[in-house]
């Protein structure tokens, strides 16, 4: 079977849509053990910008500019014990329309309310969120404040922290979107980094100071936040979106903050909590059953414009996880 695949066509420090190219490729006959599977969505991740890049990702195959991510896929054929023609899996694969996955490397999610769920709230943007807050040890009362909070990241760490009885204040660009925050996913604020004075707007909308800052954007947003936490506060470094894209420096003007305010940063890396994610999992499939979550999506459809809407979510497109359906 012949299958189109997207790749990058060349290493690039900015990423445009140039950078990459449809190819066509022949899938080798199914092994025992394997699925050939017909992809019906792909995850865009911003943290994919990285590996588009260099060609240096978690999978070898990066290493020929072959782009892998999370996918959604239907099973058209299996010699695979336990998946049948026509279950829904999620797993790591390449952009391309048919993949053939090994039974050991999907999740059978046949039976989620939303199988899409398996791409974002339920796979790694919501296992940082969980993961986030239980680092950051938030206690009622306390005051947090997360970025790119329309994000799936933010709005899942929101949300659950809100339910702890935390105080939650969001930022997002623009004031639909910190509208959705708020009427949608019960922050308690929400400022419009957009509309300048950030660091007043911060100050005053957290005037006994800020906690923890869930820091999923970089220098933009951090450095706004810093003047505004008390001391013994902490920062948990999710995400750097604001620079992924970018090829300038990263610089803090409040760096000294973090001397003086005794700021404790803490890297946040999936991989430091693999033990917690059945237990982090189920938290979140309850949460969403009552509706302490409401997991956001934007999904836009045609196999052709990926490169398009990966670039358009890197420059902040649309609220929750963004998601390319495949309609061919």
């Amino acid at each position: 079977m012949n299958t189109r695949q997207w790749r990058m066509k060349h290493r690039s420090e900015v990423l445009t849509p140039d950078d990459f190219d449809i190819a066509e490729l022949t899938l080798p006959p199914l092994g025992d053990g394997e699925v050939l599977a017909k992809v019906s969505m792909f995850a865009l991740d911003p943290y994919l910008s990285r590996a588009m890049q260099s060609w240096n990702g978690e999978t070898p195959g990066w290493a020929d500019g072959t782009i892998h991510g999370r996918l959604l896929a239907e099973v058209v054929e299996s010699k695979a014990d336990g998946l049948r023609a026509g279950d829904l899996i999620a797993g790591l694969g390449r952009w391309q329309e048919f993949e053939i996955f090994t039974a050991r490397s999907v999740e059978r999610v046949t039976d989620l309310e939303q199988p899409s769920f398996a791409l974002g709230v339920l796979s790694g943007s919501g296992l940082a969120a969980w993961a986030g807050l239980h680092v950051a040890a938030l206690e009622p009362g306390q005051t947090l404040v997360v970025s790119a909070a329309a994000g799936t990241v933010g709005s899942v760490a929101g949300q659950l922290a809100r339910a702890r009885g935390i105080q939650v204040i969001g930022l997002a660009g623009g004031n639909a979107k910190c509208r959705h925050v708020v009427d949608v996913l019960g922050f308690d604020a929400c400022i419009d980094h957009r509309a300048g004075n950030l660091e007043q707007q911060v100050k005053a909308a957290a005037p006994q100071g800020v906690d923890v800052l869930f820091e999923n954007v970089g220098a933009p947003s951090m450095d706004a936040v810093l003047p505004a936490m008390r001391l013994r506060s902490r920062v948990i470094l999710c995400g750097l979106a604001a620079h992924y894209n970018s090829p300038d420096p990263v610089t803090l003007q409040h760096f000294d903050a973090l001397l003086f305010q005794q700021i404790s940063v803490t890297p946040l890396t999936l991989r430091d909590h693999v033990a917690q994610f059945g237990r982090a999992r189920r938290e979140l499939l309850d949460a969403i059953r009552t509706t302490t979550v409401t997991p956001q999506e934007t999904v836009v459809d045609g196999f052709d414009i990926a490169p398009h809407a990966y670039l358009d979510m890197l420059a902040g497109a649309g609220v929750g996880k963004r998601l390319l359906r495949i309609t061919t």
